[in-house]
């Protein structure tokens, strides 16, 4: 049995296993060993009943039981099934239920007997939310991120049967000198002890293990990666007065950082070595402009400039500021055009008669020929990696590329993501902009703060966004709202227009709803955090945020500077059923600050890096994965490690550096940062 090997080969893994696995970007024996738990619930020893706290994940004995009752419950409308049973203690009783699960009855015991863990609430009473009995406390559980088709349990017993199969034989890839030196375990011990630890400590040491070799593997590939940057011929722009006759063109007086960070481009663009810069800047900081300014320098130039954006909306957004700036120039290109009009466009950027282009990722199709292509920007979260300046280089030679992206993040870990980056930054917001009034509303407010809202939007004529964590129940966190049920339950109690918005609907449905948004067709827009890379639009100034104990901090920021794009007075209110401390404590850093840098920073400091960047996807993108696993002080001691081995002369390094090229050259071309 080799590491290779297709999940197929393990008993209990057959072929539709095998493609609902395939959706988590798991294909080998190796992808699943390196999935790694989003979380572990610590079920090692049962807590007495009284003292359960709301929102955790706990497990208590068994030592008093009743009968089970079956009920029907009217919930959004419909009649549901729930089964109840109510069990008990020494110091109180507890009920368990759970909702359209009849089959549920048939595993609940007759006797008080072993044990019972689910996640408590205790909003409605001391109730435990879809409880699982056990003969004994099941240690430390892992929690994996899924897809439709596979549950916890199925996923658990999926990764024990590799692990079994693979009987300790995982293979060693560190050199032995190298993990003494930093004290990592072995690999064998780090992918076991990932998935089922002993306890706290020895899942600590698995993760500091596997992260730190992910992000010595990872930084090795960067470096490869400027390396290459540095050794190619670019354009060298003749950029002189282009800063001066950029800011002419304005409406208005850019900020003292726009100008600073026009000059980083500036001095990019006149060396004859392609640009490699990323914008970071808070949402509505202003990055926009930056963009047209470097594009405006590829004009001066004689050069074509492609603007890729993440949506069509978007995309819309940023050629009608363009074409008010420069006219017939302006190109769009999209999927949403009808086919007449893309041959014409394609046809346009062929022949030269249009210099700025502005799209999606279609600009990157085959059909798509430029006259004489200068740089390449990409818009929010999008990375433009080697594979992309490897189809553009059929289309340019070596054009400059600029990256924008909205999330604040600190100097410490971009110096890890983006190192093969120069970075330059944004911290000042322009004038006229409010600070979006920011403020925790207690589940007890909840209805009459709709009705405020409603008022609002009637009185004022402004527009409002409510962001929920899930598109639809999930009888597994029944604690957090839904888009879909909170879409049902505002429809049915406002008198706004309102519409519903995610992830799983169809592109065109979903930008005609983003459309309908934008041009105030629409008051109230329910959605999840797709909204997160959106259109611009002003008129929007409340934003709510329903259970956010579900986001990281850096993303509640991301989500509320949505709002607060005008001189309108915004608002956002942040809703939550926990009783933590903790999630107190970090709803208050919103509520204090509007300074996207600091709140990165104190994510950062609280969450560790993974909780920043958000959940990614697993597989082919192992490496970034460290980012999961570790604090920071593993991941910098990791890339000094890996700075120092391309500086060595040790044969030792120098094998390790060639075997990561060797085995992960190929996710060169798939580094992104989403």
């Amino acid at each position: 049995m080799n590491v290779d090997n297709s999940l197929t080969v393990i008993r209990g893994i057959g072929s539709k296993r095998a493609e609902v696995l395939g959706r988590l970007g798991l294909f080998s024996l190796q992808d699943l060993l390196y999935f790694a738990p989003r979380e572990h619930y610590d079920l090692r020893e049962a807590k007495k009943i009284s003292e359960l706290k709301h929102g955790d994940y706990s497990i208590v004995k068994v030592e008093y039981i009743e009968k089970p009752k079956v009920s029907y419950p009217v919930i959004n409308g419909r009649r549901t099934p729930m089964i109840s049973v109510v069990i008990g203690d020494d110091t109180g009783k507890l009920r368990l239920t759970w909702f359209n699960q009849l089959y549920i009855r048939s595993s609940i015991p007759d006797f008080a007997t072993g044990f019972a863990h689910g996640r408590v609430d205790l909003s409605h009473g001391h109730v435990m939310v879809n409880a699982v009995f056990c003969p004994a406390p099941p240690g430390m559980l892992p929690i994996y991120p899924l897809t439709r088709g596979i549950g916890q349990v199925s996923m658990r017993t999926c990764v024990k049967s590799v692990i079994y199969e693979l009987n300790g034989v995982y293979g060693e890839t560190l050199p032995d000198k190298l993990r003494l030196e930093h004290h990592l375990c072995q690999l064998g011990y780090a992918l076991e002890n990932l998935h089922f630890p002993i306890n706290p400590e020895t899942l600590s040491i698995a993760r500091r293990r596997l992260a730190f070799e992910n992000i010595l593997r990872f930084t090795i590939l960067l470096e490869a990666m400027r390396a290459r940057s540095l050794n190619s011929a670019g354009i060298a722009f003749d950029t002189s007065n282009t800063i001066e006759e950029f800011i002419a063109l304005l409406p208005f007086k850019p900020t003292a950082g726009q100008v600073s960070v026009m000059e980083d481009i500036k001095s990019d663009m006149s060396s004859p070595l392609p640009m490699n810069r990323l914008i970071q800047g808070d949402v509505g900081s202003g990055k926009t402009i930056l963009a047209f300014y470097a594009m405006y320098t590829a004009y001066k130039n004689g050069y074509q400039s492609a603007l890729m954006a993440p949506t069509a909306l978007l995309a819309e957004q940023h050629y009608a500021h363009l074409k008010d700036m420069f006219g017939e120039k302006t190109a769009l290109l999209t999927s949403n055009l009808k086919k007449s009009e893309q041959k014409e466009i394609l046809r346009f950027i062929k022949s030269g008669e249009v210099q700025f282009i502005v799209g999606t990722h279609s600009l990157l199709e085959s059909g798509v020929s430029f006259n004489n292509l200068g740089i390449v920007i990409t818009d929010e979260q999008h990375r433009f990696g080697v594979r992309q300046r490897a189809i553009l280089g059929n289309k340019a030679l070596s054009p400059d590329v600029l990256i924008m992206s909205a999330t604040p993040i600190p100097r410490t870990l971009s110096l890890i993501l983006y190192g093969d980056l120069d970075v330059s930054r944004l911290y000042e917001m322009p004038s006229g902009r409010k600070p979006v009034i920011t403020r925790y509303v207690p589940q007890a407010k909840r209805a009459s703060m709709y009705r405020y809202i409603e008022s609002e939007l009637i009185s004022k004529r402004i527009q409002a966004y409510v962001v929920c964590p899930m598109i639809e129940d999930n009888d597994e966190v029944q604690t957090y709202r839904s888009a879909e049920s909170v879409f049902a339950e505002l429809n049915d109690k406002l008198n706004v227009r309102i519409a519903l918005v995610h992830g799983r609907m169809k592109p065109d449905k979903r930008d005609s709803v983003m459309s309908d948004f934008r041009d105030g067709n629409i008051d109230l827009l329910v959605s999840t955090t797709v909204i997160e890379v959106g259109v611009d639009v002003p008129n929007a100034c409340i934003m709510v945020i329903e259970s956010s104990e579900r986001f990281g901090l850096a993303q509640l920021h991301q989500l509320r500077g949505r709002v607060g794009r005008s001189d309108k007075e915004s608002y956002c209110f942040l809703l939550s059923e926990s009783r933590s401390e903790t999630v107190a404590d970090r709803i208050r850093t919103l509520v204090d600050s509007n300074n996207g840098f600091k709140i990165a920073e104190k994510d950062l400091e609280t969450r560790g890096p993974g909780e920043l960047l958000g959940q990614r996807q697993h597989g082919s993108s192992q490496l970034i994965d460290a980012f999961m696993l570790s604090d920071m002080e593993t991941l910098n001691e990791a890339r000094d490690t890996a700075i120092e081995l391309l500086k060595s002369s040790d044969p030792e390094d120098a094998v390790l550096v060639k075997d990561t090229l060797r085995r992960y050259s190929s996710l060169l071309e798939n580094i992104t940062i989403n």
